[in-house]
């Protein structure tokens, strides 16, 4: 009842209000174009009930008596509008006959547009629902769009809203049936009312440009000057005000021409003000306390210098009150001044169909957050509540916005809130913090997102734009492991420093991490092109002046090998050249020996021949308990570092570590490609789990490893505890806005060959240290087989030829724990007594004291 009320009064005034452009319309209309004044469309109202929409008949001339040219003939039989049915569309006079509908009780002025009958059938489910309450003249569409003026003055309307366009105007209907209200009818009133004028096209004209302004832009474009005016305005407002105030409104007539006389120094001097201290330039829509206070200085100030104006020229009679009361009025007037950005963004914000938004954190950077939601209608954000386990803030309001209760009771908060997303506003902290709301949020299925780093809060500068998907080395569940040692600087300062696989994940950020320290020489051997194109320019752009060597070398080519250690003398090699990828491997097995064993071997005797100080392999857990030939090859590996160190003037020690994330081949970027393409996320087991270390972290352990090693030493990485990869996968699809099995489902495969449920970082022989890094470890003691010079060159002698079965029977011959797939089994090869073992350099002359 009290919208029939409200709406027979509006649309009674406005028809009384605009009549006169209603008949000077008509007037035009009849005189400019033949026919008659107003049509009728058949809608469909309230319940279904079909009624007769008014609206000004569209004037159309036909272009095809004009036609001179015949290829124009298809463009001149299309209408075309007249300039006045132009200017109609452009200010939305068509809608004002609607008002008859309105007063008829056939529309309301707010709600879902009326539609034909024609398309109420195509979606009739949909309209079931939105025919519950009446149609109405503007609806939440409008408040966004100018789809009503596009449609009424077409002829072919219906066919228009056919086009994508349809399903946007039927959600929209239905988001306003479910939110309905006095206040939102008022809010969509005036936000239409105010775009309409803000869209108009300008009344200025331009020669330079042909194209038509609205006013908005004028308004944009002449801000500046806008802002000076109403300053202007102010000022002289205020001083006046002072006076009649001072008099209560009964200002004698020598004190008015004094006032008025002084209209002008009064004006220079607050502008003046106003001017330097900025009030002209800051963004009305962050507007806030600090506003405030400069506002108040900036006219204290002004007011000062005024008084010291006034005095110096003695002028008599003017009341030393006026002073007070003009600072007081003055600030007054330039705060809410300020303030009618976030008054206009109050009274056109309807919050229906923005993202509710559930703020986990009710510090700082949520407070920021939230008040840029609630002042920024662009970025279609509403938040809805905080959750901050600080008992003192419960059941307080932020911004209006409640705090509902801690991390606990979150599921409690979704329910009564019913929140879109969740977002972490906690800059600072821990991944442990993180994980933990994580593991609260995740069976809630809904987007998780976070801000970014700590330093763009502290510096107030917080916005919705900042919202950013949570990356997943901050779900590691432990804190980033950081190594802080001035040795290693020490030992890579000023030497020739030798890198393989330099173009690889790890590779690539060993360059950047050794680039960093300064050395002599950094020289890069990939085989890749592309990958060492692509770091000869970043290592160029983030280290002008660093000495680089690349070469585009096999590490299996002894003759380039031998050549680059000849040509530039390195005095640290950091072997990070490896095939990695497990089911390939076992698909390859050949690749495998030949990459990671021959070449790893080859590289450490010419480490050993041409004097490098310092040799770091890098390997993996896969090499513990070995299950596929990547492992086992990296076992391998592992083996030559300790077997060769003690008799090798280099000194070589390896380290091991997990799955690396983001590196390529890595499950983390598969995972989000599939994610991408909408599913499913291939696991192998529900069961696997892994271990994981960020790509910073690895290279850290490597570069902490050449200067802890004494030779023949296994470092391993504290990384916590492994981590399930079915849990990885559900929080990644969570964390991309999608529900694990329902949006985007998961799929079991089963184990690939060589994959197994989890890994190990320490084989059953090794006796485990603990180093002075409180998270790094030693491995002792592993078990080498004395007779492993042999198996090199039974390696080495293997080529295309060779049975894939053979080469992981020898692996088995060599490493009894590697469990090789049972497929692969054959008859074991006994090792050949009568090959000798590879000569080795300086095997007598150096040999060195077992680490």
């Amino acid at each position: 009842m009290r919208k029939r009320a409200f709406d027979v009064i509006i649309s009674s005034l406005a028809l009384l209000f605009f009549s006169p452009l209603l008949v000077i319309t008509c007037i035009i209309m009849k005189i400019s174009s033949p026919g008659p004044l107003f049509s009728k469309n058949k809608k469909i109202g309230m319940r279904g009930v079909p009624f007769d929409l008014y609206h000004f008949r569209t004037p159309f001339f036909n272009r095809k008596n004009t036609v001179d040219n015949t290829s124009d003939i298809k463009d001149a039989l299309q209408p075309a509008f007249t300039p006045l049915g132009k200017k109609r569309s452009h200010f939305k006079i068509d809608l004002l006959p609607e008002l008859f509908n309105v007063l008829k009780g056939d529309m309301s002025l707010v709600g879902p547009r009326p539609e034909t009958p024609s398309f109420i059938e195509i979606f009739q489910e949909d309209f079931e629902i939105i025919l519950r309450i009446k149609p109405g003249m503007v609806g939440l569409l409008s408040t966004s769009g100018n789809i009503e003026s596009k449609t009424l003055s077409s002829k072919n309307a219906e066919p228009s809203y056919k086009q994508p366009s349809a399903p946007k105007n039927i959600l929209h209907a239905k988001r306003y049936l479910q939110n309905h209200s006095f206040l939102l009818d008022l809010k969509i009133l005036f936000s239409y009312l105010t775009r309409s004028f803000l869209s108009a096209p300008s009344p200025f004209r331009y020669r330079k440009t042909s194209k038509e302004k609205q006013l908005r832009e004028e308004i944009f474009d002449a801000k500046g000057t806008i802002i000076f005016i109403v300053h202007l305005i102010a000022v002289f407002f205020c001083h006046q005000s002072a006076f009649w105030l001072r008099f209560d409104g009964e200002i004698p007539s020598e004190t008015l021409n004094l006032s008025l006389k002084l209209a002008p120094t009064v004006l220079s001097v607050q502008m003046t003000f106003l001017y330097f201290f900025g009030m002209n330039r800051g963004l009305w829509r962050y507007s806030g306390l600090r506003d405030f206070l400069n506002i108040t200085v900036t006219v204290i100030f002004s007011e000062i210098f005024i008084w010291g104006t006034i005095s110096l020229f003695q002028w008599q009679g003017y009341p030393r009150s006026i002073y007070f009361i003009d600072a007081i009025l003055l600030i007054v007037a330039l705060s809410m001044l300020r303030c009618s950005k976030q008054v206009y963004t109050i009274l056109t914000q309807t919050g229906v169909g923005a993202r509710r938004v559930l703020i986990i954190g009710a510090g700082d950077a949520g407070e920021m957050i939230a008040r840029d939601m609630k002042q920024n209608r662009r970025q279609q954000c509403l938040p809805v509540g905080f959750i901050d386990d600080d008992p003192e803030k419960r059941t307080k309001k932020i911004h209006n916005i409640p705090v509902i209760g801690n991390s606990s009771e979150m599921a409690m908060a979704v329910s009564k809130l019913f929140p879109d997303e969740v977002l972490i506003a906690i800059p600072s902290g821990t991944p442990i913090e993180i994980k933990k709301i994580i593991h609260h949020c995740q069976s809630l299925q809904l987007p998780i997102k976070t801000l970014p780093d700590l330093s763009a809060i502290l510096n107030g500068k917080a916005i919705a734009t900042d919202i950013r998907p949570l990356d997943i080395e901050e779900l590691l569940g432990r804190e980033e492991i950081r190594i802080h040692d001035p040795k290693i600087e020490e030992s890579i300062r000023e030497k020739n420093v030798l890198i393989t696989g330099a173009g690889g994940s790890i590779g690539s950020e060993l360059c950047r991490q050794v680039a960093s320290f300064k050395p002599r020489q950094l020289i890069l051997v990939e085989r890749h092109e592309n990958n060492l194109y692509q770091l000869e320019i970043t290592l160029g752009e983030q280290f002008p002046g660093l000495p680089l060597k690349l070469y585009l070398a096999d590490i299996l080519d002894t003759e380039k090998i031998n050549q680059i250690f000849f040509e530039t003398r390195p005095q640290i090699v950091f072997h990070a050249a490896a095939h990695k990828h497990v089911p390939m491997m076992e698909r390859h097995p050949l690749e495998a020996v030949r990459n990671n064993i021959i070449g790893t071997y080859r590289l450490m005797m010419a480490s050993d021949r041409h004097g490098v100080s310092e040799f770091v392999l890098i390997s993996t857990d896969k090499a513990v308990s070995p299950s596929s030939v990547m492992g086992a090859s990296k076992r391998v590996a592992e083996m030559m570092v300790r077997y060769f160190d003690p008799t090798s003037r280099t000194k070589m020690v390896s380290v091991r570590f997990g799955n690396v994330l983001e590196s390529a081949g890595s499950v983390v970027p598969l995972f989000r490609a599939q994610i991408k393409k909408g599913g499913p996320l291939w696991i192998t087991h529900p069961e696997v789990e892994r271990y994981f270390i960020s790509i910073h972290e690895a290279v850290q352990l490597v570069l902490q490893a050449s200067v802890l090693g004494h030779g023949g030493e296994i470092f391993v990485l504290d990384m916590g505890k492994s981590i399930k990869i079915m849990d990885l996968a559900k929080t990644m699809i969570t964390l991309s806005g999608f529900s694990p099995g329902l949006e985007i489902p998961i799929k079991i495969i089963g184990l690939r060959p060589g994959e197994k449920l989890s890994e190990k970082l320490f084989e059953a022989g090794e006796k485990v240290i603990q180093t002075h890094h409180k998270k790094i470890r030693l491995a002792q003691n592993g078990s080498i087989h004395s007779n492993l010079p042999a198996f090199i060159k039974r390696f080495a002698a293997m080529n295309s030829n060779t049975d894939p079965k053979k080469i992981k029977t020898v692996l088995k011959e060599l490493i009894p724990s590697y469990q090789m797939d049972p497929s692969s089994k054959a008859a074991i090869i006994p090792a050949q007594t009568s090959d000798n073992p590879p000569q080795h350099s300086h095997k007598a002359l150096n040999k060195k004291q077992p680490a």
